[in-house]
């Protein structure tokens, strides 16, 4: 049974599309185009269930103005740490005994979960080309936004980390269980992801210290 706008005519592609579809269009996991989309990069109508479509056209057009050079080890490694934090932040009973956690308001903790989907977007870019001077820009742009939102929500530095190693956790946690699992790529290089990783969470750690000790 085919879905409103969805359907095919006389053969030919749908108009619209759905998130593993894009993703194949794109060249990247669903997890990136999930964020791209919550991010405003990629328009996306939802269908009556609430599941996301993508203009065939519009999915085009992006590709047409940008050069895609994600790993696809660290698209994964992003899927892993979101569906975990996915997770673990539903267990609403678990979130209540974190204490920093209770002190956000709804709109500060919508305003860390999007600056997270950056987060994770960007740290595929810095495994891509580690190299690359825009993504440590990145963290530290993204790391002083969590402190001056954190810092204003009244969160000491100690109650601050503790909020933002949660969440680093995922990502350590989330190559620890790829290396242990994976088979298509050796298991030391991912002793090399690891250090990227931390290297790309601690620039953005640094700069959100730095709020709470300059502002």
């Amino acid at each position: 049974m085919t879905r409103p706008h969805e359907d095919t005519q006389g053969g030919q592609p749908s108009e619209w599309v759905s998130l593993g579809e894009a993703a194949q269009i794109i060249g990247v996991h669903p997890a990136t185009i999930r964020n791209w989309a919550e991010q405003g990069e990629l328009p996306y109508r939802r269908t009556p269930g609430g599941h996301r479509r993508f203009r065939r056209a519009d999915l085009e057009q992006w590709l047409a103005s940008h050069r895609i050079t994600q790993p696809i080890e660290a698209q994964v490694l992003v899927q892993s740490a979101l569906g975990r934090a996915r997770m673990e932040m539903g267990d609403r009973e678990a979130l209540a005994r974190l204490g920093w956690f209770g002190r956000l308001t709804p709109d500060a903790r919508e305003v860390m979960r999007r600056q997270g989907l950056r987060l994770m977007d960007a740290l595929i870019d810095h495994l891509a080309n580690p190299a690359a001077s825009s993504g440590r820009e990145t963290a530290h742009d993204i790391g002083l936004t969590y402190g001056r939102l954190l810092k204003s929500q009244g969160l000491s530095l100690s109650q601050a980390l503790e909020g933002y190693f949660y969440f680093v956790d995922f990502l350590v946690d989330s190559v620890v269980q790829l290396a242990e699992t994976s088979t298509a790529r050796p298991q030391a290089t991912w002793g090399a992801t690891l250090r990227q990783v931390n290297l790309f969470t601690r620039a953005v750690l640094v700069s959100m210290v730095l709020v709470y000790e300059r502002e």
